[in-house]
Protein backbone atom coordinates (compact mmCIF):
# COMPACT_ATOMS: atom_id res chain seq x y z
CA UNK A 1 0.00 0.00 0.00
CA UNK A 2 2.43 2.60 0.82
CA UNK A 3 4.47 2.06 -2.84
CA UNK A 4 0.96 2.56 -3.85
CA UNK A 5 0.82 5.72 -2.51
CA UNK A 6 4.65 6.52 -3.27
CA UNK A 7 3.71 5.58 -7.06
CA UNK A 8 0.40 8.22 -6.77
CA UNK A 9 2.64 11.25 -5.23
CA UNK A 10 5.07 10.78 -7.47
CA UNK A 11 2.57 10.76 -10.37
CA UNK A 12 0.70 13.82 -9.24
CA UNK A 13 3.94 16.24 -8.91
CA UNK A 14 4.96 14.91 -12.51
CA UNK A 15 1.22 16.22 -13.63
CA UNK A 16 1.65 19.32 -11.70
CA UNK A 17 5.46 20.05 -12.99
CA UNK A 18 4.27 19.24 -16.34
CA UNK A 19 1.20 21.47 -16.13
CA UNK A 20 3.67 24.03 -15.00
CA UNK A 21 5.43 23.85 -17.61
CA UNK A 22 3.15 23.83 -20.49
CA UNK A 23 1.39 26.49 -18.88
CA UNK A 24 4.60 28.67 -18.61
CA UNK A 25 5.17 27.46 -22.38
CA UNK A 26 2.05 28.10 -23.86
CA UNK A 27 0.46 30.66 -22.23
CA UNK A 28 1.27 35.12 -22.82
CA UNK A 29 -0.82 37.93 -21.61
CA UNK A 30 -3.60 37.95 -23.70
CA UNK A 31 -3.48 40.28 -26.93
CA UNK A 32 -0.44 40.18 -27.14
CA UNK A 33 -0.77 39.02 -30.95
CA UNK A 34 -1.14 42.18 -33.38
CA UNK A 35 -1.02 41.78 -36.91
CA UNK A 36 -1.09 45.41 -39.48
CA UNK A 37 -1.41 45.29 -43.38
CA UNK A 38 0.70 48.20 -45.05
CA UNK A 39 0.10 49.94 -41.59
CA UNK A 40 -3.07 49.32 -40.51
CA UNK A 41 -3.90 47.37 -37.54
CA UNK A 42 -6.27 44.40 -38.21
CA UNK A 43 -8.82 44.83 -34.71
CA UNK A 44 -11.09 42.83 -35.80
CA UNK A 45 -10.73 39.33 -36.86
CA UNK A 46 -14.02 39.73 -39.42
CA UNK A 47 -11.76 42.06 -41.14
CA UNK A 48 -11.82 41.45 -44.82
CA UNK A 49 -8.64 42.48 -46.79
CA UNK A 50 -9.56 43.94 -50.61
CA UNK A 51 -7.09 42.92 -52.97
CA UNK A 52 -9.54 44.45 -55.84
CA UNK A 53 -10.57 43.50 -59.21
CA UNK A 54 -7.70 41.62 -61.85
CA UNK A 55 -7.46 39.59 -64.74
CA UNK A 56 -7.48 35.87 -64.56
CA UNK A 57 -3.89 34.43 -65.18
CA UNK A 58 -2.03 37.69 -65.50
CA UNK A 59 -2.59 40.17 -62.44
CA UNK A 60 -1.43 40.06 -58.74
CA UNK A 61 -1.20 42.04 -56.11
CA UNK A 62 0.82 41.85 -53.30
CA UNK A 63 -0.27 42.97 -49.51
CA UNK A 64 2.75 43.24 -46.86
CA UNK A 65 1.92 42.17 -43.62
CA UNK A 66 3.30 42.55 -40.04
CA UNK A 67 3.00 39.96 -37.10
CA UNK A 68 4.18 41.51 -33.98
CA UNK A 69 4.40 39.87 -30.52
CA UNK A 70 3.53 42.96 -28.20
CA UNK A 71 3.90 40.83 -24.62
CA UNK A 72 7.39 40.22 -22.86
CA UNK A 73 6.92 36.84 -23.30
CA UNK A 74 7.94 34.21 -26.40
CA UNK A 75 5.00 34.01 -29.13
CA UNK A 76 4.42 31.01 -30.62
CA UNK A 77 2.16 30.14 -33.69
CA UNK A 78 1.56 28.00 -36.12
CA UNK A 79 2.27 28.18 -40.36
CA UNK A 80 0.17 30.90 -41.64
CA UNK A 81 -1.65 29.58 -43.67
CA UNK A 82 -4.66 30.41 -46.81
CA UNK A 83 -7.43 28.72 -46.94
CA UNK A 84 -7.98 30.04 -51.16
CA UNK A 85 -5.08 28.76 -53.57
CA UNK A 86 -5.59 31.88 -54.95
CA UNK A 87 -4.28 33.69 -52.20
CA UNK A 88 -0.21 32.58 -51.86
CA UNK A 89 1.33 33.49 -48.42
CA UNK A 90 5.09 33.89 -48.43
CA UNK A 91 6.95 34.75 -44.80
CA UNK A 92 10.60 36.67 -44.37
CA UNK A 93 11.27 34.10 -42.97
CA UNK A 94 10.93 30.04 -41.65
CA UNK A 95 9.71 30.95 -37.95
CA UNK A 96 6.86 29.79 -35.85
CA UNK A 97 8.01 32.18 -32.32
CA UNK A 98 8.83 35.38 -31.44
CA UNK A 99 10.89 37.00 -29.01
CA UNK A 100 9.54 39.58 -27.22
CA UNK A 101 8.84 42.33 -29.18
CA UNK A 102 10.00 40.76 -32.14
CA UNK A 103 8.00 41.26 -35.39
CA UNK A 104 7.80 38.81 -38.51
CA UNK A 105 6.80 40.30 -41.86
CA UNK A 106 4.60 38.27 -44.59
CA UNK A 107 3.15 38.85 -47.59
CA UNK A 108 -0.09 37.54 -49.40
CA UNK A 109 -0.30 37.83 -52.87
CA UNK A 110 -3.81 37.33 -55.02
CA UNK A 111 -3.99 35.70 -57.97
CA UNK A 112 -6.98 34.77 -59.91
CA UNK A 113 -7.79 31.75 -61.71
CA UNK A 114 -10.98 31.90 -62.27
CA UNK A 115 -13.12 34.96 -63.00
CA UNK A 116 -16.11 36.18 -60.33
CA UNK A 117 -15.40 37.09 -56.28
CA UNK A 118 -12.75 35.30 -54.96
CA UNK A 119 -12.88 35.01 -51.03
CA UNK A 120 -10.54 33.53 -48.80
CA UNK A 121 -9.40 33.30 -45.17
CA UNK A 122 -5.63 33.62 -43.31
CA UNK A 123 -5.24 32.16 -40.59
CA UNK A 124 -2.56 30.68 -37.23
CA UNK A 125 -3.28 29.69 -33.85
CA UNK A 126 -1.49 30.80 -31.47
CA UNK A 127 -0.67 30.79 -27.57
CA UNK A 128 -2.41 34.16 -27.20
CA UNK A 129 -5.46 32.75 -25.19
CA UNK A 130 -7.06 35.79 -26.83
CA UNK A 131 -6.41 34.41 -30.17
CA UNK A 132 -6.24 30.42 -30.22
CA UNK A 133 -6.81 31.13 -33.85
CA UNK A 134 -5.96 34.02 -35.55
CA UNK A 135 -7.68 34.97 -38.99
CA UNK A 136 -8.70 37.56 -41.26
CA UNK A 137 -10.61 37.72 -44.86
CA UNK A 138 -9.09 38.69 -47.94
CA UNK A 139 -11.20 39.22 -50.68
CA UNK A 140 -10.84 39.57 -54.29
CA UNK A 141 -12.56 39.67 -58.37
CA UNK A 142 -11.03 37.62 -61.44
CA UNK A 143 -12.27 38.69 -64.85
CA UNK A 144 -11.20 37.10 -67.93
CA UNK A 145 -8.61 38.88 -70.21
CA UNK A 146 -10.76 41.66 -72.11
CA UNK A 147 -11.66 39.59 -75.12
CA UNK A 148 -13.11 40.46 -77.87
CA UNK A 149 -15.41 37.66 -79.24
CA UNK A 150 -16.52 37.51 -82.58
CA UNK A 151 -16.30 35.63 -85.88
CA UNK A 152 -13.28 34.28 -87.24
CA UNK A 153 -14.17 35.34 -90.89
CA UNK A 154 -14.97 38.85 -90.97
CA UNK A 155 -16.41 40.24 -94.06
CA UNK A 156 -14.11 42.56 -96.26
CA UNK A 157 -15.63 44.74 -99.28
CA UNK A 158 -13.17 46.00 -101.74
CA UNK A 159 -13.28 48.84 -104.00
CA UNK A 160 -10.67 49.23 -106.67
CA UNK A 161 -9.28 52.23 -108.13
CA UNK A 162 -8.87 54.55 -105.42
CA UNK A 163 -6.86 57.32 -105.76
CA UNK A 164 -3.83 57.04 -103.36
CA UNK A 165 -2.17 60.38 -104.27
CA UNK A 166 -1.22 62.21 -106.67
CA UNK A 167 1.42 60.49 -108.93
CA UNK A 168 0.59 57.52 -107.05
CA UNK A 169 -1.02 54.37 -108.86
CA UNK A 170 -4.56 53.74 -107.66
CA UNK A 171 -5.12 51.16 -104.70
CA UNK A 172 -7.53 49.54 -103.43
CA UNK A 173 -10.11 50.46 -100.53
CA UNK A 174 -10.78 47.48 -98.36
CA UNK A 175 -13.46 47.63 -95.74
CA UNK A 176 -13.35 45.63 -92.38
CA UNK A 177 -16.74 45.01 -90.44
CA UNK A 178 -16.48 42.39 -87.49
CA UNK A 179 -19.62 40.91 -85.43
CA UNK A 180 -18.08 41.00 -81.97
CA UNK A 181 -19.47 40.32 -78.23
CA UNK A 182 -18.20 41.80 -75.50
CA UNK A 183 -19.29 39.30 -73.28
CA UNK A 184 -18.05 41.29 -70.14
CA UNK A 185 -18.68 44.71 -71.30
CA UNK A 186 -14.53 45.46 -71.26
CA UNK A 187 -14.31 47.14 -74.49
CA UNK A 188 -13.28 50.91 -74.52
CA UNK A 189 -13.99 52.40 -78.34
CA UNK A 190 -11.50 55.01 -76.73
CA UNK A 191 -8.67 53.12 -76.45
CA UNK A 192 -9.14 49.68 -79.13
CA UNK A 193 -6.79 49.74 -82.33
CA UNK A 194 -6.51 47.47 -84.75
CA UNK A 195 -3.32 46.31 -86.62
CA UNK A 196 -3.70 44.66 -89.95
CA UNK A 197 -1.17 42.68 -91.76
CA UNK A 198 -1.77 41.32 -95.31
CA UNK A 199 -0.11 38.55 -97.67
CA UNK A 200 -0.79 38.58 -101.20
CA UNK A 201 -0.53 35.46 -103.85
CA UNK A 202 2.08 37.50 -105.45
CA UNK A 203 4.49 37.83 -102.45
CA UNK A 204 3.54 41.24 -101.31
CA UNK A 205 3.71 41.78 -98.11
CA UNK A 206 2.78 45.78 -97.18
CA UNK A 207 4.28 47.04 -94.03
CA UNK A 208 1.15 46.79 -91.08
CA UNK A 209 -1.76 49.13 -91.31
CA UNK A 210 -2.76 50.51 -87.34
CA UNK A 211 -5.68 51.87 -87.29
CA UNK A 212 -6.37 54.37 -84.84
CA UNK A 213 -9.66 54.49 -81.89
CA UNK A 214 -10.85 57.69 -84.42
CA UNK A 215 -10.53 55.51 -87.50
CA UNK A 216 -12.64 52.89 -85.70
CA UNK A 217 -16.74 52.95 -85.75
CA UNK A 218 -17.84 50.44 -83.16
CA UNK A 219 -22.06 50.35 -83.59
CA UNK A 220 -23.70 51.84 -79.88
CA UNK A 221 -24.87 48.23 -78.55
CA UNK A 222 -21.37 46.85 -79.37
CA UNK A 223 -21.78 44.48 -81.40
CA UNK A 224 -20.40 45.40 -84.82
CA UNK A 225 -16.89 46.75 -85.05
CA UNK A 226 -15.89 47.82 -88.43
CA UNK A 227 -13.29 50.21 -90.31
CA UNK A 228 -11.78 50.99 -94.03
CA UNK A 229 -8.46 51.06 -95.49
CA UNK A 230 -6.64 51.37 -98.93
CA UNK A 231 -3.53 49.70 -99.89
CA UNK A 232 -1.51 48.86 -103.55
CA UNK A 233 -0.33 45.93 -104.58
CA UNK A 234 0.03 44.07 -107.81
CA UNK A 235 -2.29 41.80 -109.23
CA UNK A 236 -3.09 38.48 -107.03
CA UNK A 237 -5.35 35.72 -106.58
CA UNK A 238 -5.92 36.20 -103.14
CA UNK A 239 -4.65 37.69 -100.17
CA UNK A 240 -4.71 36.66 -96.59
CA UNK A 241 -5.38 38.99 -94.20
CA UNK A 242 -5.12 38.85 -90.10
CA UNK A 243 -6.32 41.54 -87.93
CA UNK A 244 -5.57 41.80 -84.56
CA UNK A 245 -7.96 44.12 -81.95
CA UNK A 246 -5.35 45.96 -79.92
CA UNK A 247 -7.02 47.16 -75.95
CA UNK A 248 -6.12 49.82 -74.12
CA UNK A 249 -3.78 48.32 -72.02
CA UNK A 250 -1.51 46.73 -74.92
CA UNK A 251 -3.17 42.70 -74.76
CA UNK A 252 -4.19 41.51 -78.05
CA UNK A 253 -7.76 40.47 -77.54
CA UNK A 254 -8.24 38.84 -81.31
CA UNK A 255 -6.27 37.77 -83.92
CA UNK A 256 -8.47 37.08 -87.22
CA UNK A 257 -7.46 35.74 -90.16
CA UNK A 258 -9.33 35.77 -93.10
CA UNK A 259 -8.86 34.92 -97.10
CA UNK A 260 -10.04 36.90 -100.19
CA UNK A 261 -10.17 35.65 -102.99
CA UNK A 262 -9.22 37.55 -106.74
CA UNK A 263 -9.16 41.16 -104.55
CA UNK A 264 -7.93 42.53 -108.12
CA UNK A 265 -5.42 45.25 -107.21
CA UNK A 266 -3.99 48.77 -108.48
CA UNK A 267 -5.51 49.46 -112.06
Amino acid sequence: MKNIRQLIYILFSISVLTSCYLTDLDSIPPNSVKVAVEGAVIQDQGSVIEYGTLRVFKDSVTRNYTLTNTSGQMLRFSKITSDNQDFFVQLEKDTTALFPTETLKFSVTFSPRLGGETIGKISFSTNDPAFPVFSFGVKGEGITPPEIVGNNSPQFDTLNGVFLGAGEPNGTLFTVEIYIEDTYDRIDPASLSVELQALFSNGDRPAPVIKTPNQITLSEDKTRLSYSFAIRFGQSNFVDVETKLILGNGDISNAFKTRIERPGGAN
